[in-house]
């Protein structure tokens, strides 16, 4: 069944990464474009799967943003997983929900094993609403072990955004 199906995306984003090549200190601008901010990170499982990161946000509108595990295997590089911002989306394989909210991609199996990630369906989520509390939820549900070290200021900052907004 569905279940069954989605082991395997399912297993490479929650099995446990070390960060290898660390993300820069702050985002910087995209060389290509004058719109994005971003950092992009590498990480590494346990038993050797390599993995990278990218961080993406729109300069003037915080809340577009996209945040993705890439599974770097020898087929190539596949996008498992991005946390997005609020734009409207539109599925296309799995089914044909339209949403215009924070939502979160995710590859089916069979995309992975048929080496088509051009298009991720994505499911509305209440985990976040800000790009940080994305980027908290991101970095927790890939369980990438040692992100503290390199983001030693989220979990305060989203604190404190959750304190100015009561």
């Amino acid at each position: 069944g569905k279940q069954m199906e989605q082991m395997l995306v399912s297993s490479l984003i929650e099995c446990e990464k070390r960060i290898k090549t660390p993300p820069k200190k702050t985002m910087s601008l995209d060389q290509r474009n004058n719109f994005t901010f971003r950092n992009d990170f590498t990480c590494m499982s346990d038993d050797g799967k390599m993995f990278e990161v990218f961080m993406r946000m729109n300069t003037k509108l915080p809340y577009l943003f996209s945040i993705g595990l890439r599974y770097r295997s020898e087929e190539g590089i596949f996008t498992l997983c991005r946390y997005n911002g609020k734009h409207p989306h539109k599925n296309k394989i799995g089914d044909h929900d339209r949403l215009n909210d924070f939502h979160i991609h995710k590859l089916y199996d069979r995309q992975l094993a048929n080496g088509t990630d051009s298009s991720l369906d994505a499911t509305a989520t209440k985990a976040y609403a800000t790009y940080e509390e994305a980027l908290f939820a991101f970095l927790n549900d890939c369980h990438i072990k040692d992100w503290r070290k390199y983001f030693p200021d989220l979990e305060e900052t989203i604190g404190q955004l959750r304190l100015d907004g009561v």
